[in-house]
């Protein structure tokens, strides 16, 4: 092929292709990857060939810039939420892609009849991907921008006698079991007459089920939006139903457990980050589909009812009950005739067991709490209000007791503390008592990344903050449930914890209350002035007013 056919690309192409051409008995995927590097190509080269408004039923623009009897150039053209299929590129021996914009590229390994998440990560713009035969991957656009890839793709031989180099390319429909080949482009729901031949999928591992699931079923979704020409609501009812497939809970908890140590420690990181990174996804498109829009006021709006399950059961039997009872015989409290306060009191579990362990009548404890999906639980077993402590004063409201079990105060905002601990003196009476339980600065060490139940896995993730001078602990959590017969993913969000040193709890508590003992939570052994931490990493004040 002489220069003036394509001398009307840009020059960078040029130099592909020239590059390319110099080395045509000798080329593999690294050469091809060396020789895109060094021609210098730039987003706005492959301007011309940009197809941003392809049909929402593509999962990305496609065209072809290019093409020789051995190898073919083409430009991709990705809006956010475009995803490829997983896929290889067909007769494929050796090509490059370069990416101009914050694409996901995730890596497969098809081994022994099953198909497992190698990687995924988002990469620099810029960087050049080299491609084998033997690649098996996926693309993905998950910005909120969109961007252009270069693609060349060749073989090892001038007499190639098929129509595309990429022709008779594999996509892995992992969620319906099936290998699709096809000679056009890597989508999602390809119609029947774009499909060459089918075969069995390999089994999949849950990383690449639950996103091909998630990606797939976004995508009929917009394509039934524009195209009303096919049945989309039929694929769109059973992938649908795929995704809450209540069967699915239990290898999802199967493959998180095989990474995660005795004490609930996540033991790879690769998989820890890409298992999140994939719940939250399909969190997002259950929340869609269940019209579930998450109340940015209330950050246990989805979390609530769930609740119990994961936490409030685990601590009751764990500490809870067990401190209750040591104050309660240490202390000589009468519980049944006290007016007792529960300062936010969550789903009331942790009231419903005093109500019944200590006969303590309904009628003398009420709960309050600033989360009204938490009320509406806790209602159902203990007097409970929407309410907040810094919003109460002691006129009329004197209790014997005011109780805040699991760090409530913590979750204040860290300014707020002194405050509420100055409310708490106030409503309750001289000689009355507070009791609550705090976790310490080092809490994270015992922190653990999976807690899990008979109908639910809760998945963490802590990080230690600073701000204003003052350290904070946030704890981004999703749950996975089964509680309802199906399986339902939540993103519960980040939720930051106030984490003052000990000392200065014990400051606070000295200074609106005449006496305050401090005890591990969990061993009830006492806690001294000079003390920072406990080896619990979870304390128990009880302060006499």
């Amino acid at each position: 092929m002489s220069m003036n056919q394509y001398n009307h690309l840009p020059p960078s192409l040029q130099r592909i292709i020239d590059g390319i051409r110099h080395h045509q008995h000798s080329m593999k995927p690294s050469l091809a990857k060396k020789i895109v590097l060094e021609a210098g190509v730039r987003m706005g080269d492959l301007n011309p060939w940009e197809s941003y408004n392809h049909p929402l039923a593509d999962s990305y623009g496609r065209k072809l810039v290019f093409a020789a009897d051995f190898f073919e150039i083409m430009v991709m053209s990705w809006t956010p939420g475009d995803v490829s299929a997983i896929h290889d590129h067909g007769y494929t021996e050796w090509g490059a892609v370069q990416i101009f914009g914050p694409a996901e590229h995730a890596t497969f390994l098809v081994q022994d009849d099953s198909i497992n998440t190698l990687s995924r990560e988002v990469i620099q713009p810029g960087k050049v991907i080299a491609v084998g035969h033997q690649l098996v991957h996926q693309m993905a656009n998950r910005s909120q921008e969109k961007f252009l890839s270069l693609h060349v793709y060749g073989v090892n031989t001038e007499d190639f006698a098929q129509e595309s180099v990429t022709a008779d390319a594999r996509i892995w429909n992992i969620t319906d079991g099936v290998v699709q080949r096809t000679n056009g482009g890597v989508f999602f729901a390809l119609p029947d007459e774009k499909i060459n031949s089918i075969e069995s999928a390999p089994f999949p591992d849950s990383l690449s089920w639950l996103n091909h699931t998630v990606e797939y079923l976004r995508r009929v979704r917009k394509a039934a939006e524009e195209n009303h020409a096919r049945d989309w609501e039929t694929l769109e009812t059973r992938l649908t139903q795929s995704l809450f497939d209540v069967n699915r809970w239990y290898s999802l908890k199967s493959e998180i457990m095989e990474h995660i140590d005795s004490s609930g420690h996540t033991t790879n990181t690769n998989f820890w980050n890409i298992i999140r990174k994939e719940l939250i996804h399909a969190a997002h498109l259950q929340g869609e589909i269940l019209n579930r829009e998450k109340n940015q006021e209330d950050s246990f709006f989805t979390y609530a009812e769930l609740y119990d399950e994961i936490i409030g059961k685990q601590c009751l039997e764990g500490f809870t009950s067990r401190y209750i009872k040591f104050v309660h015989d240490t202390y000589n409290l009468d519980f049944p005739n006290l007016q007792i306060l529960s300062i936010g009191c969550g789903t009331g579990i942790m009231e419903e067991y005093i109500l019944k362990n200590y006969s303590v009548p309904s009628d003398n404890l009420l709960g309050i709490d600033v989360s009204e999906a938490m009320v509406k639980i806790a209602s159902k077993k203990i007097n409970a209000s929407v309410g907040n402590i810094l919003e109460m004063t002691g006129g009329g409201m004197n209790f014997d007791l005011s109780f805040a079990s699991l760090n409530v105060f913590q979750y204040l905002p860290q300014e707020m503390m002194e405050k509420a601990i100055q409310q708490t003196s106030e409503v309750t009476k001289k000689g009355g008592y507070f009791v609550g339980d705090f976790i310490t600065s080092d809490h994270i060490r015992w922190y653990p990344n999976v807690i899990t139940s008979e109908n639910v896995i809760s998945l963490r993730q802590p990080l230690l903050l600073e701000e204003n001078h003052n350290t904070l602990q946030q704890s981004e959590i999703i749950n996975i449930s089964k509680m309802h017969g199906k399986l339902q993913i939540t993103y519960e969000g980040k939720h930051v914890r106030y984490l003052p040193s000990l000392w200065k709890v014990r400051y606070f508590f000295n200074k609106y209350f005449a006496s305050v003992d401090i005890f591990d939570a969990v061993t009830l052994e006492p806690l001294e002035s000079e003390n920072d931490t406990c080896p619990s990493t979870r304390y128990l004040v009880v302060a006499k007013n």
